[in-house]
């Protein structure tokens, strides 16, 4: 077990919630191009048009897997983006939330985009839950046994497919129902969806506790489903297979690089989360304090010599047996004479 510094937590919290939103935010701004070029010009994509808004994007990638990396030195500033995941949590319960905080915030539109697509939605959530289990890890790094690894591993793809389903539905019926037809008013449905997902992702982000390879396999799904953007004969038909709530959704999320960051995220927490475990197991425990007695717990009783040992004649003790050690002070009429 090894406890991060004080330094540490302060550095990665103000690194972690300066790093997250602009790299989300310049996800959102290359996705906008994405998006349009996508719907507009489907079947003649200019990669070349749209090198610009793909380096946006690989940017912000690389900030939030610099926020993942910061957990290797403290599990703060994850656990501060985690609580940050509140504020686009309700705003896709409450879209009017939104307009306000814009209003006296003015946030810039790509963050607002953002924000209506779900990409901070999707992503905080998860940050901070890989925060909660990298801090259990440095303190009890063993692992619970196999069994429990295979199930993680097969928990954690069907946890968090259904999770980005659920978010999906929720953004589709709640926040983008709302901007496109503007209205404000609440709906259970979407409430209900953007909570259930939220909490299968975290649970399926958890399970990396016992199980710490688990999210390989959806970074390898995310990473095919998200090349699936670039084939337009593949893609829409495939879309349109799905409910009008999610095929509303899911493409924004795709094009704004959403599904690419999330893998890239798996990947490299599960590096880090090898390196935090191997650093607690190789830390050595700190030592324990010894109790009033003087001795270790665990550590057999020390009992006080016996006074028999120093003053024989008592019939107890070893000097008892031995009659050439003379007594102090010496009994009456057995001392030494004189000659």
């Amino acid at each position: 077990m090894y406890r991060s510094s004080a330094l540490a937590r302060v550095l990665t919290v103000i690194v972690a919630v300066v790093l997250a939103p602009v790299g989300a935010g310049l996800l959102a701004g290359g996705g906008r191009v994405w998006m349009s070029s996508v719907f507009q010009y489907a079947r003649e994509l200019d990669l070349a048009e749209l090198a610009g808004p793909t380096a946006l994007q690989v940017l912000g990638i690389l900030l939030l897997v610099a926020v993942v990396v910061t957990g290797i030195w403290s599990s703060a500033g994850l656990i501060a983006v985690g609580v940050l995941s509140l504020a686009p949590i309700v705003f896709a319960m409450f879209p009017a939330a939104l307009i306000t905080s814009q209003r006296a915030v003015r946030l810039p539109l790509e963050w607002t985009d953002g924000i209506i697509y779900g990409v901070p939605l999707v992503l905080f959530p998860a940050l901070g839950t890989m925060g909660v289990v990298l801090a259990l890890a440095r303190r009890r790094p063993e692992t619970k046994g196999a069994s429990l690894g295979i199930v993680g591993g097969i928990l954690a793809p069907v946890l968090l497919a259904f999770g980005a389903g659920l978010l999906a539905w929720g953004i589709g019926t709640g926040m983008l129902y709302a901007y496109q037809r503007f209205e404000m008013a609440v709906q259970p449905v979407a409430v209900a969806s953007v909570l259930g997902g939220v909490i299968l992702v975290v649970i399926g982000i958890a399970v990396t506790r016992w199980s710490p390879f688990a999210l390989l396999l959806p970074a390898l799904a995310l990473l095919v489903v998200n090349a699936l953007v670039l084939l337009p004969d593949v893609f829409f038909p495939a879309l349109f297979q799905l409910p009008r709530e999610i095929s509303s959704t899911l493409p924004a999320l795709l094009l704004f690089g959403t599904g690419t960051a999330a893998a890239f995220l798996y990947l490299s927490y599960t590096f880090v989360l090898q390196r935090v475990r191997s650093r607690a197991q190789q830390t050595p425990a700190a030592p324990v304090a010894a109790s009033s007695s003087g001795q270790l717990p665990g550590q057999h009783p020390i009992y006080p010599p016996s006074p028999a040992q120093y003053f024989p004649g008592t019939g107890m003790g070893p000097a008892a047996h031995s009659p050439a050690i003379p007594t102090y002070p010496p009994a009456p009429g057995t001392g030494p004479t004189r000659s």
